[in-house]
């Protein structure tokens, strides 16, 4: 078995003998700085989301008004309480689906910092979707997209890789 090679700008240790002299000691390395720094955009992406949830909801109000009128010039007249009824169940859905997102957010982010490469993957996808937020919220949306975009970069740069795979062959050789 070949001793992997990390640069000497990675916070990664090298592999270490063991008592029989060979292989790895069974320790998880620690993450490289970039690893780190990901799993606190994403945790800032996900407070991002919850401050773009509070702003969607306190402008609420317009947009319910905005709503009455399209319906009502499309011929659509609605009640105001089915409209009421209708925003109701829009809020609940939203703050529920937030929610998720953020728990969804935190929690793979602590595999991923913890070197799961399958979180990796799974918090990749969730960047991409989060540029469908770019628009949203006054700008707060594109943050937070920005925030996830940067770490996903960030868990596929060169030291990322290689602690990725050392984590994977510490498991390996325990």
């Amino acid at each position: 078995m070949s001793t992997p090679h990390y640069d000497s700008g990675s916070s990664l240790p090298p592999y270490q003998a063991n008592a029989s002299g060979l292989g790895y000691t069974g320790t998880r390395p620690a993450p490289p700085t970039q690893v780190t720094t990901a799993f606190w955009l994403y945790i800032a992406a996900a407070a991002l989301s919850i401050v773009s949830m509070i702003i969607s909801l306190a402008t609420l109000g317009p947009r319910r008004e905005e709503a009455q009128r399209q319906l009502e010039s499309s011929g659509q007249p609605v009640s105001g309480s089915t409209l009421d009824a209708i925003m109701t169940a829009a809020v609940i859905f939203s703050v529920v689906f937030v929610i998720f997102w953020v728990a969804v957010y935190v929690l793979f982010a602590f595999f991923m910092k913890r070197g799961a490469n399958w979180a990796r993957w799974i918090l990749t996808v969730l960047s991409v979707l989060s540029l469908f937020s770019i628009l949203s919220s006054y700008g707060v949306g594109a943050l937070q997209a920005l925030a996830a975009v940067v770490a996903a970069v960030l868990m596929w740069l060169a030291p990322a890789r290689a602690y990725f795979q050392a984590v994977k062959e510490s498991k390996q050789h325990a």
